[in-house]
């Protein structure tokens, strides 16, 4: 037995290469294993399922408009009402209805809104500023595709530039 030993020793196992190289750790930090925690059965009440959340339809979704003109102050109705006019020259077919607490005007799209802060009355004129011609600089915003002009006393309401905004816009609509 001890020359088996001995033997053993005198002829070391040679290894065998691997085929492939061992693959390289990336760098990318890997996420911590999760926990999950263990479960209990629950009691009562909270043994039911909470329901997925859900999204209440605004009441006055596709309502007629003319309910939010009646609620505003005299001063900015009259700015509202000039602005809807304009819209309704501009786009005579034009559908108006109420969508997201405001008048919201559409043909195959939508194109504008009116809505009222405490201080203005304002036009949402949706459609990319390259397409509305404005070297006044009346129009404010600096999103892609909207603009709106704020009504602060009826010298804001240039009819021409209105009418030719509302026209681009349905233009870029169409």
């Amino acid at each position: 037995m001890a020359a088996r030993k001995a033997m053993a020793k005198k002829t070391p196992r040679k290894k065998t290469p691997t085929k492939n190289p061992p693959a390289r750790k990336s760098a990318a930090r890997k996420t911590p294993a999760r926990k999950t925690p263990a479960k209990t059965p629950a009691k009562g009440a909270a043994a039911k399922k909470t329901p997925a959340r859900q999204y209440l339809r605004r009441e006055d979704l596709g309502a007629p408009a003319d309910a939010f003109f009646a609620q505003q102050p005299p001063e900015l109705r009259e700015y509202l009402e000039a602005l809807r006019a304009l819209v309704k020259k501009a786009a005579p077919g034009a559908r108006e209805s109420m969508k997201w607490g405001m008048p919201y005007f559409e043909l195959k799209g939508g194109f504008c809104a009116l809505y009222a802060s405490t201080t203005y009355a304002a036009l949402s004129i949706m459609a990319p500023p390259e397409k509305l011609d404005d070297p006044e600089g009346k129009l404010e915003g600096s999103g892609k595709t909207m603009r709106h002009l704020k009504v602060r006393s009826a010298a804001d309401i240039d009819e021409a530039s209105i009418l030719r905004w509302v026209k681009a816009a349905v233009a870029h609509h169409s």
